[in-house]
């Protein structure tokens, strides 16, 4: 490993340098092919031939410059590699001192004093004050966001500002001079000024300490015409890993705050869906619920083993007399609670308490109930 990572070492190295001998070799040929052309073919523009070199000589110089300080940078990247907090810092530094460097020789290509600039009009700087403010304004949100460790490569951050309105959810992959990079759970990349984050922004990072996870909290919001209560419960048979509260109540809705796990960004959009996807389906399953055997399935009364009771009302003709239709059901099922509850002329009407513990039970049931009913009224009118 250290063998081919010293090979690597002197490759990069190498690769700066050739790229620094590839710019010096562009600089004097391009100079002798403009001497040689101007002063055979173009004569008469021979007097523009010092701005023409000095003009080609600043371009090649910016582009090998910028070659140069991308090698330095993703070598600086790979050597830190275990140390990612810091590397932001260094290559922040690196990359300053890089466009200084390439500044100041542009300058000296055009033969200005760097020392004349600098000591310029008041009117000069005074413009000059108003084009780097941006600049300096963002390279020290930079330094400070890198030096502070507020944010960190690698850390998964929820970004809230008043200069674009949403809430922007990511990780943090590029900590750079002006601009910081971040990936997002939909997996798109974005770049954002440092003055921006650090100046006009509100993070959130989702980290708890130790932890190898992340926790996120999503709001959830439902109809209040059913209760909340049955809602959670019927979601915590599908999410067993998460935790549920009723954030907030009115006469309209119910809003529920769900804390849940997460590892990584990317699979921040597929837990997020599957928790909406079982609310609501929890919400339409009791909702429906409520359609079919009424608001009473709402009622939360259970007996000492914990089962729901639902009450059932089944009325039956009353040529066989109530009595006997009670006699038979304690007879045949004395653990079914049934009573008396209504009775005129031509009908008997009993009420039984279904015990069940999920709604899906329901129907079945009901259905069994009423079968029983049917044959104890047939049993009992012969």
């Amino acid at each position: 490993m250290k063998i081919l990572a010293f090979k690597r070492t002197k490759t990069e190295l190498f690769k700066i340098i050739a790229e620094i001998i590839t710019g010096i070799v562009l600089v004097i040929l391009f100079g002798f092919l403009t001497d040689k052309v101007l002063t055979e073919f173009f004569p008469k523009y021979k007097v523009y031939e010092p701005l023409i070199n000095e003009s080609v000589r600043s371009i090649i110089v910016v582009i090998i410059g910028f070659m140069v300080t991308s090698t330095i940078i993703k070598y600086i990247e790979r050597k830190m590699e275990s140390r990612k907090e810091s590397y932001g810092v260094v290559a922040m530094l690196v990359r300053i001192a890089m466009y200084i460097v390439i500044i100041a020789i542009v300058l000296s290509i055009f033969q200005i004093s760097v020392t004349g600039v600098l000591a310029g009009s008041t009117i000069g700087g005074v413009i000059l004050g108003f084009a780097v403010q941006t600049v300096a304004s963002n390279f020290l949100s930079g330094v400070f966001a890198t030096s502070s460790r507020t944010i960190k490569y690698g850390d998964i951050i929820g970004i809230n500002s008043w200069i674009w309105g949403n809430q922007t959810i990511g990780k943090v992959v590029d900590i750079k001079t002006f601009f910081s990079k971040v990936i997002t759970k939909d997996k798109n990349f974005i770049s954002i000024p440092n003055s921006a984050l650090m100046g006009n922004s509100v993070l959130t990072e989702y980290k708890t300490g130790d932890e190898p996870y992340y926790i996120y909290p999503l709001s959830i919001t439902t109809y209040a015409d059913v209760p909340s209560d049955k809602i959670i419960d019927d979601v915590k048979k599908v999410l067993d890993d998460v935790d549920i509260y009723l954030n907030t109540k009115s006469g309209l809705t119910n809003v529920f705050l769900v804390l849940f796990k997460f590892h990584g960004i990317e699979e921040l959009n597929k837990k997020m869906d599957e928790i909406n996807l079982a609310f609501d389906n929890a919400y339409w399953k009791v909702r429906s619920a409520s359609y079919v055997y009424g608001n009473q399935i709402f009622f939360d009364l259970k007996d000492k083993d914990g089962f729901y009771l639902y009450p059932l009302s089944v009325t039956l003709n009353s040529d066989v007399q109530a009595e006997k239709i009670l006699s038979y059901v304690n007879k045949i099922k004395p653990d079914l609670n049934v009573y008396l509850s209504g009775k005129n002329g031509s009908t008997n009407v009993f009420s039984i308490m279904i015990k069940y513990k999920n709604i899906e039970e329901i129907p079945d049931l009901i259905n069994k109930v009423n079968l029983f009913f049917d044959e104890a009224y047939t049993s009992e009118k012969v």
